[in-house]
Parts: structure tokens; C-alpha cells; sequence
């Protein structure tokens, strides 16, 4: 008997970019359409606001963002695991 535990809080943010591309790809997604999504995941950036003042912007390397493509990408990683299980 197997078990996945899987914590959903910040779940977004815990997810590595390159391993949902690859999961992309096992489940038989164009490559076009892995470009895009990588287009539109790419060149991500954030800065923090202490008070009035704002930092320098820097790069978000890992994750996904919070917008309408990323619940269906978490989905294709979900079922992934569920299935490696």
C-alpha cells in the first residue's frame, strides 16, 4: 500500500517550472504549445514594498504564477504523482 500526502498550501509556489514542462511532455503536449507556456512563464519578477519604499526588482525563479493557466498546470503535476503512486 502506497500513500501521497500532499499539502495544497502554497501549492503554487512549490512547484519546479522544468519538472511540469517535462510532465507536459509525458503527457503528450505539443512542444509549440510547452513553448508558450514557458513563454508565458518565463521572465518572471517581484519587488517588495517596505512602507512607501519599494526594492529592486529580482527574479522569480521557481513556481507558477497566480493567474488562470496556472490551476490546470498544478493539475497535470497532480495527476502525475497520483499516478507515479
Amino acid at each position: 500500500m502506497h500513500q501521497l500526502l500532499i499539502d495544497f498550501q502554497k501549492a503554487y509556489n512549490s512547484v519546479s517550472r522544468e519538472i511540469v514542462y517535462n510532465i507536459l511532455n509525458e503527457f503528450g503536449i505539443l512542444v509549440k504549445l510547452i513553448r508558450l507556456i514557458k513563454m508565458c512563464l518565463n521572465e518572471m519578477y517581484s519587488r517588495v514594498q517596505v512602507g512607501k519604499d519599494f526594492s529592486d526588482m529580482f527574479p522569480i525563479m521557481n513556481g507558477l504564477k497566480q493567474d488562470a493557466l496556472s490551476p490546470l498546470l498544478y493539475s497535470f503535476a497532480l495527476v502525475y504523482a497520483i499516478r507515479m503512486v
